[in-house]
């Protein structure tokens, strides 16, 4: 009888020929794989970053506005999303300086809308979050909260992801359109009362100043051309690529701002925010029993409101740092205002990140940094001196006004640079407490560079650089720098070569002049036996005698200083008698 098999069947037999097979039992099993195909939604979870979720259970404990805190902003923010203000604006920016409390105010609304029935989409950047520190996930995480907050779109936009399945490898632009746009416009047909309000906070901490910029440009023009019942809440730090993105003149007309000033009041809600802290602490702690009743003093509650400068970062860092459950607070709140040493302990680590995170940014380090220790060591003079003038750090620095607002540019978030007053100033005043912290700040601190600018300054000076200058260049910098700088051998030798005629405009502007130059020299301790304090005591009393005779500099001295042994060396010099020889003669010193 005749047997036929199907070719599946022959298995490794198949085609073979000329061969005898005895005794011998073979088992052939034949296995028909097909690739399995991914559906579109499948595709579409493999692109998305749960991390970003505005009730991500990986961002356990998200910052929230304390209660009966930020209420003003809170308000103003619901009626533009509810409509209660101009129905044209589909995009809102929130932005202030870092810390200000942005992501806290995000994730709030989105719990206060999500509780009034509001439908919300969102997405929280975050640098160190490899996750969600970049453009790319972001449309595929849009699109999947979207999908359940309208199932009946699940269909439509799975089957645009079938037939496409490498849209995810296209332009975001592509990505927003055929996934998010497209899908929404054809939910207006079917159901036109919908609503979504879409949340993107943290935008500085997407990876990339041009993708953060095309994002921004990206949906701003699909709101302008796409007229839908979708709105956008951005959150960021003000940086400078973000203020053109969000300034641009297409954006004028759809876009609303919602910067973190003084107008909402932030040392109110801080003091709020403080004192609910230190009455938890006071009620909660272990060591509760070990805190005085009137712990902390009110002053000591105004110095954290005063250097959190109206960002919340310091005074939440504050109270984290102090509700730690293994120490007592007070013991904490007395690091913390530097009056015991910290120790192993790293009460700023939170901030810290953040400073060093910002200055990372930086092209030019070392210039950026000398730039900022002048700033911070050589403050306003007041109404005793001059007050300094930028001009006079940038002539110092050799630098002009165009190079400072390209090399500050990254950090705006922490500092301003005022051209138009000639000032640079702090958005944070726990910053420069940062910078002079080797232990916090690392390769960022500053604390040797005024040694540093003592001594190029001295070169200047000695060099003839700011023999004919005008006033607004010159330079009153230097007791302050010596205040701060260390009694190295390359100092001693630069002060050496010092005259006192090379700075005439400084001694002549201020009678103050030389007594602070000279308590600055007499606090470095060179080791010399107050050598090179004695010589700098006789060239500045020589110097006012003879070029500054009558205008008061000199008599200050005296009332600071015991000079009158050099006063009655010059008197022999000029052949005069002092007046203790011959009491008659008129007292040329008064």
């Amino acid at each position: 009888m005749h047997n036929s098999h199907s070719a599946s069947s022959l298995g490794f037999f198949e085609n073979a020929h000329h061969f005898n097979i005895s005794g011998s039992q073979f088992t052939n099993y034949v296995h028909n794989q097909q690739a399995a195909v991914k559906d579109g939604f499948q595709i579409l979870q493999e692109h998305v970053a749960p991390a970003a979720f505005h009730n991500s259970k990986e961002r356990f404990n998200p910052p929230r506005c304390h209660e009966r805190t930020r209420e003003v902003i809170l308000e103003e923010l619901f009626d533009w999303i509810v409509g209660n203000v101009s129905q044209d604006k589909w995009m809102a920016w929130l932005n202030g300086a870092a810390g200000a409390g942005k992501s806290a105010i995000c994730q709030t609304i989105a719990e206060i809308c999500i509780q009034r029935g509001i439908k919300v989409a969102s997405f929280f950047f975050f640098r160190t979050d490899n996750t969600r520190n970049k453009i790319d996930p972001l449309v595929a995480t849009l699109v999947y909260q979207i999908i359940q907050l309208f199932p009946g779109m699940k269909n439509y936009i799975v089957a645009s992801i079938q037939s496409n399945p490498l849209i995810f490898q296209q332009s975001f632009e592509a990505q927003l359109d055929i996934l998010i746009i497209q899908p929404l416009r054809h939910l207006q047909v079917f159901s036109p009362n919908w609503q979504l309000l879409v949340i993107i906070d943290g935008v500085d901490e997407c990876s990339g100043n041009n993708a953060q910029m095309n994002l921004i440009r990206i949906i701003s023009k699909v709101l302008v051309t796409k007229r839908l019942p979708l709105i956008f809440l951005f959150g960021s730090r003000c940086e400078t690529q973000l203020q053109m993105a969000f300034n641009s003149r297409n954006m004028a007309e759809i876009l609303t701002q919602f910067p973190l000033d003084d107008h909402y009041e932030p040392d109110a809600d801080i003091r709020h925010f403080l004192t609910d802290s230190f009455d938890d602490i006071k009620e909660t702690h272990p060591f509760r029993s070990r805190l005085n009743h009137i712990w902390p003093l009110p002053d000591h509650i105004q110095e954290i409101i005063k250097k959190s400068s109206g960002q919340f970062i310091y005074a939440s860092v504050v109270v984290e740092f102090l509700s730690d459950p293994s120490s007592n607070p007070s013991t904490r709140l007395d690091i913390i205002r530097g009056l015991r040493p910290s120790g192993r302990l790293t009460p700023y680590a939170q901030l810290d990140a953040l400073y060093r995170h910002i200055f990372a940014q930086v092209d030019d380090l070392p210039t950026v940094l000398d730039l900022l220790a002048y700033t911070i060591f050589v403050p306003d003079y007041g109404k005793a001196f001059k007050s300094m003038s930028l001009k006079s750090v940038l002539f110092l620095l050799g630098l002009t006004e165009d190079d400072v607002q390209e090399m500050l540019a990254p950090l705006t978030s922490v500092l301003i640079l005022d051209l138009k007053h000639k000032k640079i100033s702090f958005r944070h005043a726990s910053l420069p407490d940062f910078l002079r912290d080797e232990k916090r700040s690392e390769r960022y601190c500053i604390r040797t560079l005024p040694t540093r600018l003592s001594i190029l300054l001295l070169c200047q000076l000695a060099s003839g650089k700011y023999a004919d200058i005008d006033d607004d260049h010159q330079n009153w910098g230097l007791p302050q720098l010596l205040d701060n700088a260390e009694a190295t051998a390359d100092l001693y030798t630069s002060l050496s070569e010092y005259a006192p005629l090379q700075q005439r405009s400084a001694f002549a502007g201020s009678y103050y002049y030389g007594v602070r130059f000279l308590n600055a020299v007499a606090k470095l301790d060179f080791s010399d036996g107050g050598k090179l304090y004695g010589d700098m005591l006789h060239r500045i009393v020589r110097f006012l005698d003879a070029d500054l005779p009558d205008n008061g500099s000199l008599r200050l001295l005296e009332e600071e200083q015991d000079v009158s042994h050099i006063l009655d060396q010059i008197a022999h010099e000029r052949g005069f008698l002092t007046l203790q020889d011959d009491p008659t003669q008129h007292d040329w010193r008064r």
